[in-house]
């Protein structure tokens, strides 16, 4: 019997790059954490309290998905009590720029700058 995937994948071998992204930094809160982090929230503590509406352990499973998607680094310090911090790797800064251009496109979007032309062809005949 055929274990069903969690991840959803795409047929058009055209697309094949946009499904590993997703699958890499795809959900609700993977691009937050990637936008934080390199702002210095960059341990479990600032980023609990910096993203609104995740739970403890939402973010621990997000943070051990990009690590080990290469996406971040995990460094553990030696102290008492234990400190961890966050980095991102080369692949983790190579998607810093698609991150922000999701920020960018959402504030427009929020101030209602983007306007978006509807056309008659896209509406069902039942609506004209």
């Amino acid at each position: 019997m055929k274990q069903k995937s969690s991840q959803h994948t795409l047929t058009n071998s055209k697309s094949l790059g946009l499904d590993l992204c997703m699958n890499m930094i795809g959900g609700k809160w993977k691009p937050i954490i990637l936008f934080c982090i390199p702002k210095g929230i960059n341990r479990f503590n600032k980023l609990f309290t910096e993203i609104e509406g995740i739970n403890r352990q939402m973010l621990s499973k997000q943070l051990k998905e990009l690590e080990k998607s290469g996406v971040l680094d995990r460094t553990l310090f030696p102290e008492i009590p234990p400190r961890v911090e966050y980095t991102l790797t080369p692949l983790g800064k190579s998607l810093l720029p698609i991150v922000q251009s999701m920020n960018r496109w959402g504030q427009k979007q929020k101030l209602g700058t983007i306007h978006i032309k509807s056309s008659k062809t896209q509406q069902l005949p039942l609506f004209e």
